[in-house]
């Protein structure tokens, strides 16, 4: 049942830094080509910037989600500067974790269903009549992916605040 756990749990996470390598090289490679056309041949190719633009909405949302897995996200922890002891700042850092999460959440409750809507609605890029789903798609994923690995840092946090081993922490990619 771990085994299974585990694969469950790697999934997104291959998915993640699959879509993060290909589609940042994807991304280097059509802005070369880009600045190429325009500026050597001085004919641009249509539609590439609107092809740029969904991909990079990807890779923003899988790398902001990365960040929250590998917990190497933005944090402002100041307080570590006046709190000194390990166990308040467990304290401290479980109750940032809630809020992180309470807000994840939100955005998850907002982004769903503006997905729903573009999934409906089925509206097209202008240039090359993409499904918009596509690209917005990734708010959703993102947003779902990153409320997930802040739960599993909460649920280490409040283990560390309780004296016990976190158990989720040996599960990032340092580890791996």
């Amino acid at each position: 049942m771990k085994k299974i756990a585990l694969i469950i749990w790697k999934i997104p996470l291959f998915l993640q830094i699959l879509i993060m390598v290909v589609g940042g090289s994807v991304v280097g490679i059509l802005i070369f080509v880009e600045v190429f056309l325009r500026y050597v041949l001085g004919s641009p190719l249509f539609g590439i910037e609107e092809l740029i633009l969904f991909i990079g909405m990807w890779l923003y949302f899988m790398g902001a989600s990365y960040g929250a897995f590998d917990r190497t996200h933005i944090k402002a922890e100041l307080i570590n500067i006046w709190c000194k002891g390990e166990r308040s700042l467990a304290i401290l850092r479980t109750v940032a974790s809630i809020i992180t999460v309470a807000l994840s959440l939100v955005l998850v409750s907002w982004t769903y269903p503006f997905f729903i809507w573009e999934l409906v609605r089925g509206g097209t890029s202008q240039a090359l009549l993409l499904p918009n789903v596509l690209c917005k798609s990734a708010i959703f994923f993102g947003s779902t992916l990153m409320s997930a690995y802040f739960i599993t840092e909460l649920i280490d946090n409040i283990l560390l605040c309780m004296g016990k081993k976190q158990i989720f922490i040996s599960l990032t990619v340092k580890d791996s």
